[in-house]
């Protein structure tokens, strides 16, 4: 339990304002400690109910670390590919450093007084960033308000004070001239820029930017990230847009000038958390340099199950047009969260944690295919921030739940590949009211194709191939409906003694009249799924466009006061928040992302206490 707060009962006495201020980016793990305690059949359902086992996988490694105390939050990687990581309690804040060679711990205790209250802490992940050209790492502090810089050879910290008090400091990153720090204040609904040059001369000068959300509401900037023009990209979770900053236009005290927002067309929405930007050659223009650069935008929604990529112009309306790559639904939680997003130094791949879902995934930005990895830690280990090695070859992230950091080692290769054929090229597949469509999805066993020794069968393999299991994801509630789907065949045999490397399977999709589905362009995802060992899974995704070509549905009749009333005494959270539909796609187009997290947590702690019930139940019968 989160020490300061394991007897707070806040959520149902503070004013709803405040409710959305403590539930902004708190993960599902978090909410628990904002609940009464309960007790069911004598047991007291704490965190412990969300780390149920410890498995051991292929393709990541976990480390237990040498604190007591849940406080995990950001890490970053150094020149020698050493991880940093942050840990922070409402007492203390601690840097530490993982020394790869002699498996070192080194602990650099941040000092200073707090100077916010408990939620701020809780609420606002301290962030890392190493700064090679001054061999040092600079970190938010939300505990004691401040940005801190740590001397790698000395082990000094310095401390520079944000102005706004309770800022709530998060996302952190270097200017491309390396002149200025920059980080967003996730309560403070700003971001700003601290002068590293004056900060040196103990003159430190930190100057703000307020971005207030529309009409007036908070904005809740939380990561940023720079293009290669120099452009700032931040995210606002809680006014569901992005944030476009041009530095050199800023005007301290201005809410407008140097600055725009974006949002999705309605009615779609998202609580955008993490955002990198990557740069690719275009081939069919080479007249220049600045016009043979394609730049994209990748966003994860964290009130969702969805990575966004952005298709539009980046320079006038990036969220014009977009993909969302849907990622496996959960096992056991509702939604899967993407977290922070980060990308490795070829700007080939696309690394972000499963929230919600307990997997690292990865996306290749030039085949556009998803993979998953699923952590071994879980239920819930609560993997919420990444950083990627200087080589791409680790991809660390933090666990707060189970109060460990691990690394997804990237050398170590899918023994499959998979491809989807389609009658047109890149064009959405068209559907129709009780038409179908067939397309091919092809897998290659990578041993095979190599001409090596078949591994896929052996126990010391990454992934077996014995049972390969394709299925179509993305319709859900957060997602497609009224779209079934059928493989022929559903399960394949790749680790068999044939002798060639490739198998097909053929996809149908048929559209069928639910009276729910809306006509327009979507995105589902082609999965296919390897056993890994010890019940873990490896899969690959694979975006496929979808265009319906269904009547508009009739509209639905307005509710009966009566039938509200029935259902505000079955979803109590009804008349705390005036929700009364409390599937997670009608959460999400009512409230921002900090109460959908709280609801969501609410519903996964609901569902447990009923389990524990029903179990209890059975044995006094």
């Amino acid at each position: 339990m989160i020490r300061g707060i394991t007897n707070s009962i806040i959520l149902f006495y503070f004013p709803r304002a405040c409710i959305l201020s403590i539930l902004l980016l708190v993960p599902v793990p978090f909410f628990f400690a904002f609940l009464p305690p309960q007790t069911t059949n004598g047991q007291l359902i704490t965190l412990k109910d969300l780390v149920t086992y410890q498995k051991q996988g292929n393709f990541i490694k976990e480390f237990k670390i040498p604190l007591q105390d849940r406080g995990l939050k950001g890490i970053t990687t150094d020149s020698h590919g050493n991880p940093w990581f942050y840990h922070s309690t409402n007492k203390s804040s601690t840097v530490v450093r993982l020394e790869m060679t002699g498996m070192k711990y080194t602990q650099y205790d941040v000092g200073g007084k707090t100077a916010v209250d408990n939620a701020i802490i809780n609420l606002a992940g301290g962030q890392l960033v190493f700064d090679g050209l001054r061999n040092a790492i600079w970190f938010t502090d939300a505990r004691t308000n401040s940005i801190g810089k740590l001397a790698i050879i000395s082990g000094n910290i310095q401390h520079f004070t944000i102005p706004t008090p309770n800022s709530g400091p998060m996302g952190i990153v270097l200017s491309p001239d390396n002149k200025n720090i920059w980080f967003t204040e996730i309560t403070g609904n700003k971001i700003a820029a601290l002068d590293i040059e004056s900060s040196n001369n103990n003159n430190s000068r930190i100057t703000e930017y307020p971005v207030i959300g529309p009409e007036g509401q908070d904005s809740g900037p939380t990561f940023l990230a720079f293009d290669k023009k120099g452009i700032l990209w931040v995210t606002m979770s809680y006014s569901h847009s992005i944030l476009r900053v041009e530095p050199w236009a800023l005007v301290p005290g201005s809410k407008a000038m140097g600055m725009s927002t974006f949002s999705l067309p309605k009615p779609d929405t998202f609580s955008p958390f993490g955002v990198v930007v990557t740069s690719s050659s275009n081939s069919h223009n080479n007249t220049s340099n600045k016009n043979n650069t394609v730049e994209k935008i990748f966003l994860s929604d964290h009130g969702s199950s969805r990575v966004i990529l952005s298709s539009g112009n980046i320079d006038s309306d990036p969220l014009q047009s977009y993909t969302s790559y849907w990622t496996s639904p959960s096992k056991i939680y509702p939604t899967t969260l993407p977290s922070q997003l980060v990308v490795d130094k070829s700007g080939s791949n696309i690394y972000f944690p499963e929230h919600g879902g307990n997997r690292m995934s990865k996306i290749d930005t030039k085949s556009g295919i998803m993979t998953e990895y699923d952590i071994p830690t879980g239920p819930l280990s609560t993997a919420l921030f990444i950083s990627v090695s200087e080589d791409g070859k680790k991809v660390w992230f933090t666990e707060w739940a189970s109060n460990k950091i691990a690394y997804l080692d990237t050398t170590i290769p899918i023994p499959f590949h998979m491809q989807v054929e389609k009658d047109v090229g890149t064009a959405p597949i068209i559907l129709k009211v009780n038409e179908s469509k067939t397309f091919k999805v092809i897998l290659t066993n990578a041993d095979k194709k190599n001409n090596s020794t078949p591994s896929s069968s052996s126990s010391s393999a990454p992934a077996l191939l014995n049972e390969v299991e394709l299925s179509i994801i993305g319709m859900t509630d957060s997602g497609l409906s009224g779209v079934t789907y059928t493989a022929n065949p559903q399960r394949i045999n790749m680790s068999n003694n044939t002798t060639t490397s490739v198998v097909e399977s053929e996809i149908t999709l048929k559209t069928e009249e639910d009276g729910k589905t809306q006509p327009g362009l979507y995105t589902i995802m082609v999965k296919s799924s390897a056993a890994e060992k010890d019940g873990l899974f490896v899969s690959l995704l694979c975006p496929l466009p979808i265009k319906l070509n269904v009547p508009v549905p009739k509209p639905v009749q307005p509710q009966s006061p009566q039938s509200s009333i029935e259902n505000s005494k079955q979803n109590p959270l009804s008349d705390l928040f005036n929700i009364h539909d409390t599937s997670i796609r009608g959460i999400l187009r009512l409230i921002s992302l900090p109460t959908a997290i709280g609801l969501i947590g609410y519903m996964i702690y609901s569902r447990v206490k009923r389990s524990k019930i029903s179990k209890k139940n059975n044995v006094q019968k």
